[in-house]
């Protein structure tokens, strides 16, 4: 609302005039822009937050160490004392081209005979459903997927697991080693 001595100007604060009615207040431009505040992360010129300064908005003094590096072999903080050990793959341990989706074996390759083609292939064509045949040559997983897709399917998708059986006896170059790298047997 415009009062009769206002010209038709509004303020953001009302009237011209505080509560008490005495004091004018300064116009206060709404476009203006608030001072910038001090960026938190800054540092200063020696590389160091200061304690207690701006830039450090915890008031806490790092001591020159940086909270998040890696503590060296054989240190207070390291309680085992055994440091960073770079990993590396065993040449061979990986799924071979033939076999997609082949896992790598879990650990050292078991001692013991190899898997009969006959066997894994007759589990293939009358049990495929439920992925025996995967979980006898030490694919596990596809062995739970195969069963997932058969009870998911309505048991359609039990096919998978005949039409693996016969590639298995017809010796397809995609099941020609069990997950260890062993070889069938004949």
């Amino acid at each position: 609302m415009s009062n009769p001595g206002d010209h038709g100007s509004w303020t953001p604060q009302g009237n011209d005039f505080n509560a008490q009615g005495a004091t004018p207040q300064p116009p206060q431009d709404p476009w203006a822009q608030p001072p910038a505040p001090q960026d938190p992360y800054a540092q200063n010129p020696y590389g160091q937050p200061s304690a207690g300064s701006a830039s450090d908005p915890y008031g806490q003094q790092m001591g020159g160490q940086d909270p998040f590096a890696q503590p060296s072999a054989g240190s207070a903080s390291d309680p085992y004392g055994q440091g960073q050990q770079a990993w590396s793959a065993a040449p061979g341990s990986g799924p071979s081209a033939s076999e997609p989706f082949a896992q790598p074996a879990a650990g050292p390759a078991p001692q013991g005979q190899p898997q009969s083609r006959l066997v894994v292939g007759l589990l293939g064509i009358f049990l495929g459903g439920f992925g025996v045949h995967r979980f006898l040559l030490g694919y596990t997983t596809i062995g739970i997927i195969q069963i997932a897709v058969t009870l998911v399917t309505c048991g359609i998708g039990a096919w998978w697991g005949v039409i693996e059986g016969i590639m298995v006896l017809a010796k397809s170059p995609a099941f020609e080693r069990d997950a260890y790298g062993r070889p069938l047997a004949d």
